[in-house]
Order: C-alpha cells, then sequence, then structure tokens
C-alpha cells in the first residue's frame, strides 16, 4: 500500500523539476506546502483511468507506465523514469484520466494539489512554458507512436521499441527492462505470443541478446535498418 510524507524541501530536492525554477521562492515554497511525497511499490496504480484529476504528479524516482485500459488488451503509451510531470495533458483537459498510470518499479511520486499548479500556470509566463514543453513532448511521442503502430508490421514495431529503449530511454546498448513480456507486447500493439516469437528471431538471427530481463543490441544498424522498413 502506498506510503505518504509531506515535502520537506523543494528547493534542495535532487530530483526537482526544472520549472521551479521559473518561480518565485515563495511560490516553490507554497508548492510544496501543498504536495505530497507517495511511494509506490511495483503494479501500485498512481492514478485509473476514468477517475477524477485533484493533483499534479511528479515523478521524482523509479519509472512508470501510462496504458489505455481496453476490454481485451491494454496499450502502454508512454514510460517515464524519474525527474518528470506525468500526464498534465489531463491537468489542463477534461479534468478525467483517460488512462492509467502505475508504477513499473519502487517509485516516489510528489502529488501537488492541482488548482494551485493551474494558477502558477496562469500567471508565470515562464512556468506554463516549461510545463507546455513537456504536454508538447509527451504528446508528439504518442502521436508518433500511434502512426508507427498503424503503418508497421510486428518486426518494425518492435525495433522501434527496443531502438527507443536502448538509444533514448537506457542509452545504453545493454539494459534490464523493466518491462514483462506481456508488457512488451502491449507496449508495441501486439499479442504477448507474437512479441516473444519477434523477440527469440532476433535472438536467434544475432540482432539482439536476452538473459531474463536484461537485452544487448548487438547489432543496432540491422535492428535500425527493420524498423525503418517497418
Amino acid at each position: 500500500m502506498a506510503k505518504f510524507s509531506k515535502a520537506n524541501d523543494c528547493h534542495a530536492c535532487p530530483y526537482k523539476s526544472y520549472s521551479l525554477s521559473k518561480l518565485d521562492k515563495s511560490d516553490v515554497e507554497n508548492i510544496q506546502n501543498n504536495c505530497l511525497i507517495v511511494n509506490f511499490k511495483r503494479g501500485e496504480n498512481i492514478c485509473k483511468q476514468g477517475t477524477e484529476v485533484t493533483h499534479a504528479l511528479y515523478l521524482a524516482k523509479g519509472s512508470v507506465k501510462i496504458y489505455v485500459e481496453g476490454n481485451s488488451k491494454n496499450l502502454i503509451l508512454e514510460i517515464i523514469n524519474v525527474s518528470k510531470y506525468i500526464g498534465l495533458q489531463s491537468l489542463f483537459g477534461s479534468k478525467y484520466y483517460n488512462y492509467t498510470v502505475s508504477a513499473l518499479e519502487d517509485s516516489q511520486i510528489c502529488m501537488i494539489n492541482s488548482s494551485l499548479i493551474i494558477e502558477l500556470a496562469q500567471t508565470n509566463v515562464g512556468y506554463l512554458y516549461e510545463l507546455t514543453k513537456t504536454i508538447s513532448e509527451s504528446t508528439n511521442f504518442v502521436y508518433k507512436k500511434i502512426v508507427d503502430i498503424n503503418q508497421k508490421q510486428l518486426r518494425g514495431r518492435l525495433a522501434d521499441a527496443l531502438l527507443y529503449f536502448s538509444e533514448e530511454f537506457f542509452k545504453n546498448n545493454t539494459f534490464e527492462l523493466k518491462l514483462s513480456r506481456r508488457e512488451l507486447a502491449e507496449y508495441s500493439s501486439m499479442s504477448m505470443e507474437n512479441a516473444v516469437r519477434v523477440l527469440n528471431e532476433y535472438k536467434k538471427d544475432g540482432i539482439i541478446g536476452i538473459e531474463g530481463k536484461t537485452f544487448t543490441i548487438l547489432q543496432p544498424e540491422i535492428l535500425r535498418k527493420i524498423a525503418e522498413l517497418g
């Protein structure tokens, strides 16, 4: 079960958002006074699809998945790691979450009163600009993902996912993937059986190495070509 505590010193926090640098000291202290630090265990829901947005969510430590719950299967839209806001689109949008967010590992979330964040954004252009950049980056990522899902075959989708994790998320050819095989399939919009089959093909062909949850991209140029061809 999630554990709560009060924020102590947002000014000195090593995980603080760059957007705080656009605020006056008193505004940062106001955020601190309206912030709860919540620790979630792996697999716990941070917010649930269809529920009301009451707080801005900031991921201080850990990693989370954002996914749309379907009748038969889920679609993971994005994986987010440390020091990023989560789901600002809903904060400034419909006021209800259109997705679920859950922890991929033990994670620490700053939950800030939503009305305060909106008020600060309305009165501080620099702060609003930083939040807007976060929304734009996330939205553009999801747009590209939707296009790739519709235009690429299974091998291309999975190649895209592995390259993203290697080059953008972990920035290393060897990485420990927190996703289960089912979650990797949901991220790539395919069945788990197809995801496992394609992974085994890549491994057999010497394109990747797999040891449990540890992946190594052995031939990134070939994987990139597969992703380009779709």
